[in-house]
């Protein structure tokens, strides 16, 4: 795209957006890759219209590494709140080791394994 084409669309980006005509806008900065034209579609959808996660494509396709950073932050905090902090233990249950006498061998697979034993010199 030629730069002449480039600074119509986007001047036709920033009228459309100034009118209110999104969907149009958000072509036109699309197209040309206009940073701060995402960025103000970005905004529009995280304070106008409570959308982080659709604003949050706008502020990565931009660049906009601040907003992005604050939604992240915001997801988060979000999900920590919905699992609780009781689900966060810091502490690993203790492990013991396992007993032998909790499996149970199929018969037919003991005898073959005591055949390999006996055939390679071992018993038990």
């Amino acid at each position: 795209m030629d730069p002449k084409e480039r600074m119509e669309l986007i001047r036709q980006g920033n009228q459309a957006f100034n009118e209110g005509d999104i969907r149009k806008a958000r072509e036109c900065f699309l197209k040309t890759e206009y940073k701060d034209g995402l960025i103000r579609l970005g905004d529009h959808f995280m304070f106008e219209k409570k959308l982080p996660i659709l604003a949050y494509g706008y502020y990565k396709k931009a660049g906009y590494q601040r907003r992005i950073d604050e939604i992240f932050q915001r997801m988060l905090w979000a999900l920590s709140q919905w699992i609780g902090p009781d689900k966060f233990k810091t502490t690993e249950p203790e492990r013991k080791a396992p007993d032998p006498e909790d499996f149970v061998v199929h018969p037919i697979l003991r005898q073959t394994a005591l055949d390999i034993l006996k055939k390679n010199g071992m018993s038990i």
